[in-house]
């Protein structure tokens, strides 16, 4: 079996080991060592980085007999040999941040609010852990963080014990696994206790901070997006330069933006609805407008405009206002959008003349007999396309 170096040592970077095995499958070397430092993916922490005699190691992973593997993609070292080992510090330190950091906030949520953790992932740069309940206040979070970031600033020191499953019971453990032998327990301080075989810090302040940055409720929890460290200095800076950007765009303390981005939205609402009854009133002149330029084709009107920027729902009504009269095939275009409307009597239908000018000219889209919608159209060619398009439509109506 592997011998696990950090387990004991988190901050061991660089180490010597001897090849016990070589496996090739699948154009990558699986290799095991007598010992290491590489962490393998496992209890939602991801595995570290670095190299392996000089090559890259690309995953570590943990065998169902608690050997470690390493796999890379270039190897020539052969078993017995000394190979040098060297984990991605800045990758390690980081993951520790983190699960240090899931700690320190699970047993925040287990004191404050007697909600415990019944998952956890540590992502590339967010992590996230699942509480058994589905009913915390914001109130109730803001303490569970507050609480997480006290431990922090107090840098409680994080040890690591070993003990058999009689001991256990003598100790104060929020977790304990389901199964028999020896358990590596993760302390801090007196803030919590549990099982865990991550790597973790020497203490609580390395890990910076603690910011929880999104929610959701999941199978009856709820589960919470968390940052640490860098991570969450950096989020905090961009959050707080986009909230002084706006502010300084109002001239008032960001503070006050919720309230006037409230009224901001109101005024667009009222406006959205005075131009909507714009819209509207307008319909009839426009759509006499485009007739006096329609061109006729036997007994059947071509209808086409051609908009920019017009309000997608004011063209889609303008286009059913002109196939209310007999003989219409109207085309509607706006930007990368076209709108086909049809008059009932006509033998053409909207869904068929959508197709036929995917076809022919791409985008996506389809409709009914009366309306068809088309979308992704290039902007730059779309006057090109409806002018071809439509001399596809008179093509059509003189068969």
């Amino acid at each position: 079996m592997t011998e696990k170096i950090y387990q004991n040592d988190s901050y061991l970077f660089e180490f010597e080991a001897e090849v016990t095995s070589i496996e090739e499958s699948d154009g990558k070397y699986h290799i095991k060592i007598d010992r290491t430092a590489f962490y393998p993916e496992s209890g939602g922490q991801l595995s570290d980085r670095g190299t392996l005699d000089g090559n890259e190691v690309v995953g570590v992973e943990k065998t169902a007999d608690e050997d470690i593997v390493h796999i890379c993609k270039e190897w020539k070292a052969k078993a017995g040999q000394k190979v040098a080992g060297v984990i991605d510090s800045e990758f390690r330190l980081a993951n520790m941040r983190k699960h240090t950091g899931q700690h320190i906030l699970s047993g925040a949520f287990l004191k404050t609010a007697g909600a415990a953790t019944v998952s956890a992932h540590l992502g590339e740069i967010e992590s996230t852990i699942e509480i058994d309940t589905d009913r915390l206040t914001d109130t109730q979070i803001r303490e569970a963080e507050l609480a997480a970031n006290r431990i922090i600033m107090r840098n409680l020191p994080v040890g690591i014990e070993y003990y058999n499953q009689s001991e256990l019971k003598n100790i104060e453990v929020r977790k304990i696994p389901d199964r028999e032998g020896t358990f590596r327990i993760v302390s801090i301080g007196d803030h919590d206790q549990t099982a865990c075989g991550g790597t973790h810090l020497r203490s609580t302040g390395e890990v910076g901070m603690i910011k929880i940055i999104g929610q959701e409720k999941i199978r009856g929890h709820q589960r919470f997006t968390f940052l640490t460290g860098e991570d969450a200095v950096n989020d905090y800076r961009e959050k707080n330069e986009v909230a002084n950007s706006l502010a300084a765009m109002q001239t008032c303390h960001f503070r006050d933006l919720p309230e006037i981005v409230e009224k901001l939205s109101e005024q667009n609402n009222e406006l959205r609805r005075e131009v909507g009854r714009l819209h509207r009133e307008m319909i009839p002149h426009e759509a006499e407008r485009l007739l006096e330029k329609a061109e006729t084709v036997g007994e059947v009107k071509i209808v086409i405009g051609r908009y920019e920027d017009y309000d997608p729902k004011a063209l889609k009504n303008l286009a059913l206002y002109l196939a209310e009269e007999n003989g219409r095939v109207n085309i509607l275009c706006d930007r990368d959008r076209l709108i086909i409307t049809v008059s009932e009597n006509v033998r053409l239908k909207a869904g068929a003349l959508a197709k036929m000018f995917t076809e022919n000219f791409g985008g996506n889209g389809g409709g009914n007999p009366m309306i068809a919608q088309i979308g992704r159209i290039p902007a730059d060619k779309m006057s090109e396309y409806v002018e071809s398009f439509a001399a596809l439509v008179k093509g059509e109506i003189g068969r």
